[in-house]
């Protein structure tokens, strides 16, 4: 599943009770207070959802989608340096995790991109785009680039339709440096 931090994100998990097997999201750990990534992760499991850190996420990802599992990925986390593709994202490139793409590549299963939208007061809506159709031209490296910005554009069309609902308060792509205000090389 392709999240990103869009709506009600967090209501998305009261779904997974409707759902056949259980799914796994990959958290990023919130490591300056850890009282609230306790608390955080507690009200995802109550919710029906098993969080797996990013630090621990790699077999465990693989036994789930092997046992047919849901697995959920946040793409507009962004990725360290040394990490992630440089990817379009309205018309910069962002560091992205290739996380999703190398797996649905790997694997066979499906992107499937999902987000909850509000639809005012006390009312949500879950949006369900069709799975997206990757691109297998057999240059693996080319295709995780491709694919990763394929996603990135998903994003983007939803925070087009609704730009309220987009809930991101890091810096998403690079600053420019403070002397001579150079963009930093975004190539790979």
């Amino acid at each position: 599943m392709l999240l990103s931090h869009f709506g009600n994100w967090e209501m998305m998990g009261l779904v997974s009770r409707f759902l056949e097997s259980q799914p796994m999201v990959i958290a990023k750990p919130i490591k300056k207070n850890r009282w609230l990534d306790r608390m955080i992760t507690e009200i995802r499991t109550s919710a029906g959802l098993e969080v797996v850190s990013t630090e621990k996420a790699g077999r465990k990802v693989m036994e789930a989608l092997a046992q047919n599992r849901p697995v959920g990925i946040l793409i507009d986390q962004r990725a360290k340096r040394s990490e992630g593709i440089w990817a379009d994202f309205f018309g910069r490139k962002a560091p992205t995790t290739p996380a999703l793409a190398v797996l649905a590549m790997r694997t066979g299963a499906p992107i499937l991109p999902i987000f909850m939208v509000r639809n005012g007061y006390r009312k949500h809506r879950l949006v369900m785009s069709q799975p997206l159709q990757l691109v297998r031209t057999g240059n693996v490296k080319k295709d995780v680039e491709v694919n990763t910005e394929l996603m990135n554009h998903a994003l983007e069309g939803m925070i087009r339709q609704y730009p309220d609902q987009w809930f991101w308060v890091h810096r998403r792509w690079e600053r420019a440096k403070k002397r001579g205000h150079r963009q930093v090389s975004t190539s790979l």
